[in-house]
């Protein structure tokens, strides 16, 4: 039997909180502080992705018009290998255009939670508003998890003991994006319950 990974962008965020808050009560491995900044970072830029995108994915996609024509032939050519033929030209065009566009990156995604044209999707949705502490502890956390995620060869030492105050920052802007900003499309119950349950998980 084939084992097979299935998810979404909602599964991806809360299977990323699930993570940090295990390494924020598990700290038994010395790299529990490396995990949970990365983790961290996942769940707040899936959550922040989350309630950006509303009903359009393209809402948090960077659209590239460069070499648009020659990946369209490409796209035609690949599913005509495969023995098919697309005869809807928007379908072919949002296939292509979906899969030239990476993602925004994290602050995009952040600044967009702070902009009412992107935040205002429904009667009951609310606008993030980031703190100056948030901000900087955000700021820190990316710090932390783009170098560990890209380690340079050295030796390093961080006093994590002090640096509670940087999880609470960024676990208070997840749960308003997961939570309050009622952006985010949950179509089982379960998966609220589990938000929850994990947030109530860091004792801060």
């Amino acid at each position: 039997m084939k084992e097979i990974l299935r998810t979404n962008e909602i599964e991806n965020a809360i299977d990323y909180l699930e993570k940090a808050t295990f390494h924020f009560n598990n700290r038994e491995d010395s790299y529990w502080f490396k995990w949970l900044m990365i983790s961290l970072h996942g769940a707040l830029y899936g959550f922040g992705v989350c309630a950006v995108k509303g009903i359009s994915t393209e809402r948090v996609l960077k659209f590239k018009k460069a070499k648009f024509e020659q990946k369209k032939k490409e796209t035609v050519e690949y599913y005509k290998g495969l023995g098919f033929v697309i005869k809807d030209e928007k379908l072919l065009d949002s296939t292509v255009r979906y899969n030239l566009s990476p993602l925004l990156g994290i602050w995009d995604i952040l600044k967009h939670c702070q902009e009412e044209s992107y935040m205002m999707q429904r009667l009951d949705s609310k606008i993030l508003k980031i703190t100056e502490r948030q901000q900087v502890a955000i700021t820190k956390m990316i710090d932390y998890r783009d170098d560990f995620a890209h380690f340079k060869p050295r030796g390093v030492s961080v006093i994590t003991e002090g640096e509670g105050w940087i999880v609470k920052d960024v676990i208070d802007v997840i749960k308003f994006l997961a939570l309050e900003s009622n952006n985010v499309t949950y179509f089982d119950r379960s998966n609220i319950e589990r938000v929850e349950q994990l947030l109530n998980e860091f004792k801060l």
